[in-house]
């Protein structure tokens, strides 16, 4: 499992891809490893990995290169075997098990691309160069623009573009909550009615994104391509699109941002 500290920084190598056999048996030994009991579903996992490497394969386009294919695999499998353990596939459960393994791999991932702080310090100087510009400018800056406020070379900015991409920056509780105790009460009125207005800024914000990373927002999200299909479906390399995805996740955290603050801004007020 890599640490959080190498995860978006590629410098864990590959492992050696492993065969249907091999991953089978590994999974098995893994879960009775992690749940002391001996496994005897062998055949039956091996009849699943054709469908968790198709998942495991499309989820990998949509995730970040230090996230590894074959722990996704991994993962799913140890899925497959719980559900094994649990009784089996109940008739019309494929769903469930598609679910289910889906979410097994997102768990890993999540662990496997944890923001090393660096990242994260590195998307806080690029969203607030981003507001400055636009601020003085009434534009979304240029590349070269808000390389220059974070006074970085425009290779660098490129980079840490890429990486912001493989990243969980966006997280919509954060503009929910805010201060307020009371919204952070599960299913209240409160909560579902902020919700609805930060999901109502957030369309407005993707509607103001430049076309090239509005498209790219839709292909990605609506449409749930991944890198290498967005990038064919608009003829260009991965890298780019992949740049253009960490510029939109950039842009729409720095003006949930601002609006996080203008609504906030009366409640502080003297007499408020």
């Amino acid at each position: 499992m890599a640490s959080a500290g190498t995860a978006g920084s590629g410098a864990r190598a590959p492992p050696q891809a492993l065969d249907e056999a091999s991953l089978a048996r590994h999974a098995s030994d893994t879960y009775a490893a992690a749940y002391c009991v001996e496994l005897d579903e062998t055949e039956i996992i091996r009849r699943y990995v054709p469908l968790v490497k198709t998942v495991a394969t499309h989820l990998k386009g949509r995730l970040s290169d230090s996230v590894q294919l074959d722990d996704l695999i991994q993962a799913g499998l140890i899925a497959v075997l719980r559900i094994m353990r649990g009784g089996g596939v109940p008739p019309g459960g494929e769903a469930a098990l598609h679910r289910s393994i889906v979410n097994a791999m997102i768990d890993e991932a999540r662990r496997e691309a944890w923001a090393p702080v660096r990242i994260m310090r590195l998307a806080r100087a690029a969203s607030q160069a981003m507001s400055a510009i636009e601020q003085r400018l009434g534009r979304h800056g240029e590349d070269e623009e808000i390389a220059g406020a974070m006074g970085i070379p425009l290779a660098q900015y490129h980079e840490a573009l890429v990486e912001v991409a493989g990243i969980r920056l966006l997280n919509l509780d954060e503009f929910v909550a805010g201060d307020d105790e009371r919204l952070r009460v599960p299913g209240s009125q409160e909560t579902a009615l902020q919700k609805t207005r930060v999901v109502a800024a957030l369309a407005e914000a993707i509607a103001a994104l430049p076309e090239r990373e509005k498209m790219v927002v839709s292909l990605y999200y609506e449409h749930e391509l991944n890198m290498d299909e967005v990038g064919q479906v608009l003829g260009l390399d991965k890298s780019t699109i992949c740049r253009a995805h960490g510029r939109a996740l950039l842009m729409l955290r720095t003006a949930l941002g601002a609006w996080n603050d203008a609504e906030a801004a009366p409640s502080s007020a003297p007499g408020g």
